[in-house]
């Protein structure tokens, strides 16, 4: 939790870093009329949101105060009425650092709910090819929705913020009346860099916060990286309805096309996928400066990513209109593939090669877990089970037998049969490998769990350690 904490920190310091550039910034003079863009006054949802953080900023100092007090007037066996005061006070301290950036995404999404409902199929299909990809062990789906929602208002509104920030304070610093050409082209080109660096630090800080909760359920690079392209899912449906009805509201079809189309399952989903992979390969890892290693570069080449999309994009469709002799419906109906191809392309193929790399590794990984559980004999996992869990096709086909036969109840209780069983596998394996860590829970409650959706009857089997619950890292 403290881990979850200092992220949610670093955001209030991203944003504290924009205020102060703003209160230092040069004052512009300039009479011409274009530079009344730089001196308009800012947005109604904007100035909420900074007096919601600075009041969040006290409270979570005053929270912070009182654990800290705790902590000193209390030994290290504490009572359980003050373990939960310590957790809601933890929590308290998270919604007020974070709850302050959904305030520009609930403003632009409830301003537009037609918008809304239409760009919300395409979104659940993709969410759902997320969910379903994960051929063996799968999140849970709170789990995943989690990590949509923080996409959709805190990764969204962070992102949003800081490009507000940078837009009302970049021209103090960076307008030459010299040469005001190269002025605007440094205007564009850092707006870019801001709007990868932020907007990726925005989505990486859902899925480290997803991470630093929840690592039990982080069995590798595959739920990494779907944790990371939920996240995506979730900037993407924000950044659509803003673009539709704030941005470019005269080519909302076209807005929808590029992003919900095209570029649903590229550009912010592939980035974030990067991100997510790479902490779901520090998940695997037993050495603190590697971990450090794989999730920076992950979010590195996400930052890179995003720029360099954002930064060459204009260009690029400028080049395809002209090779379209600017027919709008073949730019569009070609042109726009090709370009995000071109930009995003090499994103979705790393994750796609991540992904597959991922489930080679976790197939070796059960199959060795589940074998060894049904060669010790205790009835939660025999050969023939074996064989099935290993095979997404073979469990396909059990489902729709069991269907035939038992109707939707009998697919549910299958299902949830195969997830215990998928998940006494996995922590089997985390416990057996280099990385494994205190996340890693005891293998008796979910053996027990097993046996029980089986019908055998067990005593009750009570956690030995914290370690065996759900635990905040």
């Amino acid at each position: 939790m403290a881990a979850a904490i200092t992220v949610a920190v670093a955001l209030s310091l991203a944003f504290a870093m924009g205020q102060i550039l703003y209160w230092a910034q040069p004052t512009i003079t300039s009479p011409l009329p274009w530079m009344r863009v730089f001196r308009l006054p800012e947005p109604a949802p904007f100035t909420l949101t900074k007096r919601l953080l600075h009041v969040g900023w006290v409270i979570a100092a005053a929270l912070g105060l009182l654990l800290l007090i705790m902590y000193r007037r209390t030994s290290g066996t504490g009572t359980g009425g003050r373990v939960r005061t310590v957790r809601a006070c933890q929590f308290g301290i998270l919604g007020a650092l974070l709850l302050p950036y959904a305030v520009m995404p609930l403003d632009v999404l409830a301003s537009a709910p037609l918008i809304l409902l239409t760009c919300l199929p395409t979104t659940a299909v993709a969410l759902l090819c997320v969910h379903r990809v994960q051929l063996y062990r799968r999140l849970p789906g709170w789990l995943l929705l989690t990590g949509f929602g923080w996409g959709v208002l805190i990764g969204g509104g962070f992102g949003t913020v800081m490009i507000v920030w940078f837009q009302r304070y970049a021209g103090g610093y960076l307008l030459d009346w010299e040469h005001p050409r190269d002025a605007i082209r440094s205007l564009y080109t850092l707006l870019a860099l801001n709007a990868g660096m932020f907007s990726e630090m925005g989505k990486a800080a859902g899925v480290a916060v997803v991470y630093l909760l929840f690592r039990r359920h982080f069995d590798g690079v595959v739920s990494g990286a779907v944790v990371g392209a939920a996240v995506g899912l979730g900037f993407n449906l924000t950044e659509t309805v803003r673009f539709m009805t704030v941005i470019d509201p005269s080519q909302a079809a076209t807005q929808f096309w590029i992003r919900q189309v095209v570029g649903l399952m590229a550009v912010h989903v592939a980035f974030s996928a990067v991100v997510g992979a790479g902490f779901g390969a520090a998940r695997r890892l037993s050495v603190r400066k590697d971990r450090l290693l794989v999730i920076g570069g992950g979010a590195m080449a996400a930052i890179g990513g995003h720029f360099v999309t954002d930064a060459t994009m204009p260009r690029l469709a400028t080049l395809t209109e002209d090779l379209f002799s600017h027919n709008q419906t073949l730019d569009l109906l070609v042109g726009v593939p090709l370009v995000t191809a071109v930009t995003s392309g090499p994103f979705v193929l790393a994750s796609v090669v991540i992904l597959r790399r991922g489930l080679r590794e976790q197939a070796v990984g059960l199959a060795q877990a589940l074998r060894g559980e049904a060669g010790v004999g205790t009835g939660a996992v025999t050969r023939p089970e074996a064989d099935v869990l290993l095979s997404p096709r073979r469990r396909l086909l059990l489902e729709l037998r069991v269907w035939r036969r038992d109707g939707l109840a009998g697919v549910r209780h299958l299902r949830r049969l195969h997830r215990a069983q998928l998940d006494l596998a996995t922590q089997h394996w985390h416990r057996t490998s280099s990385g494994a860590d205190s996340a890693v829970p005891n293998d008796a409650p979910l053996r027990a769990r097993v046996l029980e959706l089986k019908g055998i009857v067990v005593p009750a089997v009570r956690p030995s350690s914290p370690s065996a619950q759900e635990v905040p890292s």
